[in-house]
């Protein structure tokens, strides 16, 4: 990838030189295309462990308009996704953290995976510190207080749920026998303006490890 280097801008931040970080998320998405869904991951992996070896031990903001920048963002990101999926949940952590630390104004929206992560580790404490941030009309919040209240008593409030069903199409989704990234869905949720069910699936498969892991909890909120 070549030396990959740290350069200070006038902006008060950094950005990444070297490495040609959008060339190595195109080469990792053609890897999924392809059905290589671990060199996929190992590619996103490898180059993150490259990302880091620049990055000093203080926080360290990078710049996201920078465009080789933005791809290492995107990369951290994706590799963080990649270990919460295979059950990595303490490193898929620490690197949504890293990432948070270098983008402030998460422009990747980084926060909602890293609340998953929390209730998958039991932080209760770090879960609460970033729940606001999820939008106070999100459905991806109410699924998330519903899941994190299941996890800690085994229960989910009326409050919860009456919360959660103000989103129609998210119960519709979560109600469904199967949740297939069929190509129908892939093609809707990629176009410019995805359908309110392709959303809501796409909530599902982000949370699903966690809704396998809580057993219970999907007929509580049916």
């Amino acid at each position: 990838m070549g030396k990959i280097t740290l350069k200070p801008t006038e902006n008060q931040n950094f950005i990444l030189l070297g490495g040609d970080f959008a060339k190595t998320l195109d080469h990792a998405h053609k890897q999924e295309s392809e059905g290589n869904f671990e060199g996929a991951c190992n590619t996103r992996y490898q180059a993150f462990q490259q990302i880091v070896d620049v990055l000093p031990e203080e926080v360290t903001e990078l710049d996201f308009s920078h465009a080789n920048t933005r791809a290492a963002i995107e990369i951290i990101y994706g590799s963080a996704v990649d270990n919460f999926l295979a059950g990595d949940v303490e490193l898929s952590a620490a690197q949504l953290e890293l990432l948070l630390d270098c983008d402030s104004e998460d422009h990747i929206e980084a926060t909602p995976q890293l609340a998953l992560c929390y209730i998958a580790l039991e932080e209760w404490e770090c879960l609460e510190d970033i729940v606001p941030d999820l939008g106070d009309k999100s459905p991806f919040k109410a699924l998330v207080e519903a899941l994190a209240e299941f996890a800690r008593t085994g229960e989910v409030s009326a409050e919860k749920i009456a919360s959660l069903r103000r989103h129609n199409h998210l119960c519709k989704e979560l109600a469904y026998p199967e949740h297939p990234a069929d190509e129908s869905y892939l093609k809707d949720i990629s176009s410019e303006r995805p359908s309110q069910q392709a959303l809501a699936r796409e909530i599902y498969l982000r949370c699903e490890p966690l809704l396998l892991k809580y057993e219970g909890f999907l007929e509580k909120v049916k």
